[in-house]
C-alpha cells in the first residue's frame, strides 16, 4: 500500500483533499469531523477519496510513529466518534478493515 508521508503528517492537507472532493456535502462534513477526531487523538493517517466515499487509513500513534503501533485510548476515541456518526446518519455505512498493520476506515454513502 502506498502512503503519502507528507499527507499523513499534515492535517490541513488531508482536510483540503476532503473538502475539494466531489463527494456529497454531508459526507464531506462527516469526514472532516472524523479527521479532526483522528488528528486530536495523535494518530498518523491518510485519506483516499473514492466514487461513493473515502478510505481513511490509520497508520500509527504519535510519538512512536511505528506502523501498526497504536494507543488503545486513541483508537477507542476514534471508534466512538465513528459509532456516533453511523448512529446519527442512516445513509452512511462504515466498515473497518485491518491490512498490513494499518486500520482502514471505509465510509460510503448508500
Amino acid at each position: 500500500m502506498d502512503i503519502d508521508i507528507q499527507q499523513c503528517r499534515e492535517n490541513d492537507l488531508i482536510k483540503r483533499i476532503i473538502s475539494k472532493s466531489e463527494l456529497p456535502i454531508k459526507l464531506i462534513k462527516l469526514l472532516l469531523r472524523l479527521s479532526d477526531a483522528i488528528y486530536i487523538n495523535a494518530i498518523n493517517y491518510n485519506v483516499t477519496i473514492q466514487e461513493k466515499g473515502a478510505i481513511l487509513v490509520l497508520i500509527s500513534s504519535k510519538p512512536e510513529n511505528k506502523t501498526g503501533d497504536f494507543h488503545t485510548i486513541s483508537l477507542s476515541n476514534v471508534f466512538y466518534k465513528l459509532r456516533d456518526i453511523e448512529k446519527e446518519n442512516d445513509d452512511i455505512k462504515t466498515k473497518i478493515k485491518v491490512e498490513e498493520n494499518m486500520i482502514q476506515i471505509i465510509m460510503e454513502t448508500t
